[in-house]
């Protein structure tokens, strides 16, 4: 399961970093042309909120599995063990509800943008093509998080050492 997890690592980091290169690119040679040539394309804002879409849900699973997300620790493990185990099982509880509601509210989101067939205005880029990035995220971040805490609730209930398996 760790080789998977670090192989999908390694995908979602290269696809960020290719979207984000992608992105840069866009905006680099957008500059010249709005101000020097005074010919903006037209189509480079579409573009760039697509990159930006996909960089932020590309990121976002190995921002869950590297612990780069924002973490209030200090006043967990300021508490009792068995203090700490509850709140450690309703931490889990709670992003595990956030992240379910997430999957099937962006679900839901790209079934109306498939319904209505909406679509960017100048290149018509389907919205749902956009948009299809976040169920496939979230589904990442589930495995990945599940990974973790079932390392991490075997350590805490079970006294392992940390980086023993």
């Amino acid at each position: 399961m760790k080789k998977i997890l670090d192989i999908l690592n390694k995908i979602e980091v290269a696809g960020a970093s290719l979207v984000l290169a992608a992105l840069i690119a866009f905006t680099f040679v957008g500059v010249p042309m709005r101000y020097l040539m005074s010919h903006p394309f037209t189509w480079e804002e579409e573009l760039q909120l697509a990159c930006m879409v996909w960089i932020t849900f590309l990121a976002a699973p190995a921002a869950f599995r590297s612990k780069s997300h924002v973490a209030i620790e200090i006043v967990v493990d300021a508490l009792p063990r068995s203090m700490r185990r509850a709140a450690e099982v309703l931490i889990a509880l709670v992003v595990y509800a956030v992240l379910i509601y997430f999957f099937f509210r962006s679900r839901n989101f790209i079934a109306v943008m498939v319904k209505t067939s909406r679509k960017t205005p100048i290149l018509m880029i389907p919205y749902s093509w956009i948009y299809s990035v976040a169920p496939v995220s979230i589904v990442l971040m589930l495995v990945s998080y599940t990974e973790e805490k079932v390392r991490e609730l075997r350590e805490l209930f079970g006294g392992g050492k940390e980086g023993e398996q």
